[in-house]
C-alpha cells in the first residue's frame, strides 16, 4: 500500500466529516429561520388585529358622527363583520408563517440527511482507497515485486498457475 492511498483515504474521510459539519450548521440556520418565521407571523398577526381595531374605531366614529347608534342594527353588524374579517386576515398570516416555517424545517431535515450521506460517502471512499492500496500491494507482491518474478499475475493481468512457479515448487 502506498502513501497516496493512505493520503486519499484520510482526505476522503476528512472531506465527508467536513461536509457533515457544514450540513449541520446549515440545518441549524434553517431551524433558526423557521423560528423567525413563526415570530414574524405572530407579530404581523398582532399588527393586523390592531389595524382591524383601528378600522372599527373609525367606523364607530363615522356612525356616531351621523347620529347612528353604533351598537345596534346595520352599524353593529358592519363592525362585527369587520372584526371577523380582520381576525381571518390575522389567522391567514399565522398560517402562512407556519407553512414557511415548515418549509425551513423540511430543509433542515434534508440538510442533516445530506450531511450524513456525505460522511458515509467519505467513509466508503476512504475504505475503498485502503482496500485498493492493499489490492495493489498484494498484486505487486504476487508478481514478484520489482524483480518481475515468475509467479502470480503476468503483465496482461492473467494469473500464472502456482505449480509452474519455481518459487512455489521449490518451497514445497
Amino acid at each position: 500500500m502506498c502513501v497516496s492511498d493512505v493520503f486519499n483515504a484520510v482526505n476522503s474521510y476528512q472531506q465527508g466529516k467536513y461536509l457533515d459539519e457544514v450540513a449541520k450548521v446549515n440545518a441549524g440556520i434553517s431551524e433558526q429561520a423557521a423560528k423567525d418565521a413563526i415570530a414574524r407571523g405572530s407579530q404581523e398577526a398582532d399588527q393586523q388585529r390592531i389595524y382591524t381595531q383601528q378600522v372599527i374605531g373609525s367606523q364607530r366614529t363615522g356612525f356616531a358622527g351621523n347620529g347612528i347608534d353604533v351598537n345596534t342594527g346595520t352599524a353593529g353588524q358592519i363592525q362585527n363583520d369587520t372584526a371577523a374579517l380582520g381576525e381571518l386576515d390575522a389567522l391567514t398570516i399565522i398560517n402562512n408563517a407556519a407553512r414557511e416555517a415548515y418549509g425551513y424545517k423540511v430543509q433542515a431535515m434534508d440538510q442533516r440527511q445530506q450531511g450524513r450521506l456525505a460522511r458515509w460517502n467519505g467513509n466508503m471512499a476512504a475504505t475503498g482507497s485502503i482496500l485498493g492500496g492493499v489490492e495493489k500491494a498484494v498484486t505487486f507482491g504476487m508478481s514478484g515485486g520489482f524483480g518481475g518474478g515468475s509467479g502470480g499475475v503476468n503483465m496482461q493481468g492473467q494469473s500464472k498457475p502456482l505449480y509452474n512457479n519455481p518459487a512455489f515448487v521449490r518451497n514445497m
